[in-house]
């Protein structure tokens, strides 16, 4: 009974295999999770650690590199010859040193915004009372520090004294309550970095460079957003002195400050985490309250159940639906095996019913294989055999020979070959075939590479010979050599009586070669037509031949496709070969009139399916020009030619419009998603069914500016209303906008206003006030 099932049903046998296979595999998931529900606590606080450290360590390297960018804007400075005026300069400047305060206050803001000093820089002299910031200067530093900028808790005399009263490279010290009324809107504290900026900085310094640091922007570079209200973090120089501190209210520095040491302040346990800036003489303490590796455990803990469960339930269902998927799909392959073998299904032979179905799967797909060359090769006959008769005129042909034939066509020739059998199997249609066969079999085996073998007729087989780069030094000798030892060689091995005669080109270069070796082949045929033996004959330019220009009516056929397509240049090249030739004065009258009637004609047709009663550029219904005996065949030609390219006008008026539809559809998807960062050529070419070179293209065409540029553009624009309508802060701004990265937007915007976002703001409201 069991097995009568099983020959019936063999899908759910081998849904029982596999659920199976997939329950184990869930047992094994399961005990490999346990022990990771044991160790999520420390998996927890290290997650923790790890991520203020990381934290912390990116915020020391910011610190590091605006010592770092101010220390380079020093360098810089010094290469400046307003920069030695003013340094040399001792007492106050008369009105020639004007410029120079104008040069060095233009370089020092330029040299701010391209070093992304996120700091209020600004000079000071010693021996003159000139102040530089990268947004003022003055020529009376007492004043400036009276009205625009100040420190709180000094005065101008203690300011002076703390910039110039010793000799150092580099100090840090704790800014109080600074007054900016260019930088901020508010007081702030922070650190000051002094940066001696002399030319001799190894006696008194005459000159120094000053970086104003907000805490709240070292402390977002310290900790994260989340962490700020109940974290803490101070900075403290090498004799001990605390230069910036958050939610730290102990005067003194603790005296257990390494990492992941434990704490207890007010109350609350705190585990330290320490970084030291040996460039700087720095050192910052980090505090992180135990009550966040508890939260961060119960999250983890609730997130580990949460998965178990999921987990599990997944795992379940997958197991069922892929085990059923298998099965329908094995059973098609069992199925498939059990009619070629003849052999009923049972629990044993399951695997080798398997097998035979791929068997059998692999013969046909190897059939299939068969059946894509030979579409192949057809195509491939199909352009040789176009080439041959019709020409390779266009760079259309060229490139479809080029991507089936690749680089072969760099160096071929021709070779006709007509066969004649006699006796009395002569007239025998298969006889032909065989000798045929024969032929093509040892021409494959005489040339280097297989040759392309074309049956135009019964008795003749027309081959195309490609060399390589490496058979430069192959002439025709060589290659008539080798084919008169074939036809010996087929003389000598076939009973019946063959005649094979052989025409052979000129080795030619290009695709657009292809119709002439050809006609040479046949050529060299029809010369040699009289002769009774086998022979191989090569094509000679007979000394009498007419060298002068000659009309190919297969041009014809080009002609009249690219009108009909509206490729204007393609015309107008096609055009001016066709009615070049009406300019050689050697042709006859009688040849002029074939050609003009001839082009006449094509474009007659083509105007005829475009439309005989739409209007060309001068707003008139186009005319074909009929022939005049009283008028010029070149200005008639000339006529001809205008009425083609008018014919082309019309053909892209009317793909144009459809553009003016494309344009919006693009346009307006870029409006309206300008916000996603993952914005691309990609997507909108997907979103609108084209390609994705199009979109590049179509949007330089149509805007002038590539696609990053304007979508960009569209951001900026975006942007600047948001912080003229609202009180969105930058960080809320970039994101809404699609900017990928806060760098990215400040980067953008400075270079369109020369100012960061904040300031423009600022600016834009105190123009509106």
């Amino acid at each position: 009974m069991v097995t009568e099932f099983i020959k019936r049903h063999p899908s759910w046998l081998i849904f029982g295999k596999r659920f199976m296979k997939y329950g184990l595999i869930l047992a094994i998931l399961m005990l490999m999770i346990i022990p990771l529900y044991f160790k999520s606590y420390t998996l927890a606080k290290q997650l923790t650690l790890d991520k203020s450290e990381s934290k912390l360590l990116d915020g020391v390297e910011s610190l590091e590199q605006q010592v770092l960018r101010a220390q380079t804007i020093t360098n810089l400075l010094h290469q400046e010859e307003s920069f030695k005026h003013l340094f040399f300069l001792e007492g106050v400047p008369s009105s020639g040193y004007y410029m120079d305060i104008k040069v060095v206050q233009t370089k020092l803001k330029s040299l701010a915004l391209t070093q992304d000093m996120y700091s209020n820089v600004y000079i000071r002299f010693k021996d003159n009372p000139v102040f530089i910031s990268n947004y003022i200067s003055s020529d009376d530093y007492e004043d400036v520090y009276a009205r625009y900028y100040r420190y709180g808790n000094l005065s101008a005399e203690e300011w002076q004294d703390r910039l110039f009263g010793e000799n150092y490279t580099m100090k840090l010290f704790p800014a109080k309550e600074v007054f900016s009324s260019y930088y901020s809107r508010r007081p702030f504290d922070g650190i000051t970095a002094v940066i001696n900026n002399s030319y001799f900085n190894a006696f008194e310094q005459k000159s120094v460079l000053a970086i104003d640091m907000d805490r709240e922007d070292l402390v977002d570079k310290l900790l994260y957003e989340d962490q700020t209200d109940d974290h803490f973090v101070y900075i403290v120089d090498s004799e001990g002195r605390i230069l910036l501190s958050h939610n730290y209210e102990i005067g003194d520095p603790l005296e257990t400050a390494g990492t992941l040491a434990e704490v207890e302040i007010s109350g609350g346990k705190y585990i330290l985490l320490t970084r030291s800036s040996e460039l700087l003489g720095l050192q910052v303490v980090v505090g992180i309250p135990a009550g966040a590796f508890e939260e961060n455990v119960n999250s983890l803990l609730e997130l580990v159940v949460l998965y178990v469960v999921a987990g599990m339930a997944l795992t379940v269902l997958l197991a069922f639906l892929f085990s059923m998927r298998e099965a329908i799909s094995l059973k098609k392959l069992v199925e498939t095996a059990a009619r070629s073998t003849q052999k009923g299904f049972t629990l044993r032979n399951e695997f080798e019913y398997l097998d035979n179905a791929f068997t059998e799967i692999h013969t046909l797909n190897e059939q299939q294989h068969g059946r894509i060359e030979a579409l192949n090769d057809s195509i491939k006959y199909s352009i040789a055999k176009h080439m041959l008769i019709l020409g390779a005129f266009t760079e259309r042909e060229k490139e479809e020979a080029e991507s089936y034939f690749g680089s072969a066509f760099e160096r071929f020739c021709v070779v006709k070959a007509i066969y004649k059998v006699d006796g009395p199997h002569a007239g025998l249609k298969a006889v032909q075939q065989i000798i045929g066969l024969q032929l093509e079999e040892r021409f494959n085996a005489v040339m280097r590479h297989r040759p392309l073998a074309l049956n135009f007729h019964a008795n003749e087989t027309v081959f195309m010979l490609f060399f390589d780069p490496e058979e430069n030094a192959v002439e025709r000798s060589d290659i008539k050599a080798r084919l008169s030892e074939l036809i010996r060689s087929l003389n000598a091995e076939t009973s019946l009586a063959v005649t094979v005669s052989i025409g052979v080109s000129e080795i030619m270069s290009g695709p657009e070669q292809a119709k002439a070796a050809y006609q040479q082949a046949k050529y060299a045929l029809g010369v040699n037509e009289n002769e009774v033996a086998s022979g191989v004959y090569l094509f000679e330019l007979p000394s009498d031949s007419d060298t002068r220009p000659a009309f190919d009516n297969a041009v014809l056929l080009k002609l009249y496709d690219a009108l009909i397509a509206g490729e204007k240049s393609l015309v107008s090249q096609i055009l001016d070969d066709c009615l070049g030739l009406l300019a050689d004065y050697s042709l006859t009258e009688q040849e002029q009139l074939q050609i003009f009637f001839s082009v006449r004609q094509t474009v007659f047709s083509s105007h005829k399916v475009i439309g005989g009663d739409k209007s060309g550029s001068s707003g008139q219904a186009l005319t074909i020009p009929a022939y005049d005996q009283s008028q010029d065949i070149i200005r008639l030609a000339d006529r001809l030619r205008r009425t083609a390219l008018d014919l082309c006008d019309i053909v892209i008026g009317n793909k144009k419009s459809n553009n003016n539809r494309l344009k919006t559809d693009i346009l307006n998807y870029i409006g309206a998603h300008y916000g996603d960062p993952g914005l691309s050529a990609g997507g909108i070419a997907s979103e609108l069914l084209i390609s994705e070179k199009y979109v590049f293209s179509f949007v330089k065409e149509q805007t002038g500016k590539s696609l990053g540029k304007y979508i960009e553009e569209i951001r900026l624009l975006n942007a600047e209303q948001l912080l003229l309508t609202t009180d969105y802060s930058n960080n809320r701004i970039w994101k809404l906008c699609g900017f990928g990265s806060e760098n990215t937007f400040y980067r953008a915007f400075s270079k369109k206003h020369g100012v960061t976002p904040t300031v423009w703001r600022e600016n834009q409201c105190n123009l509106t006030d």
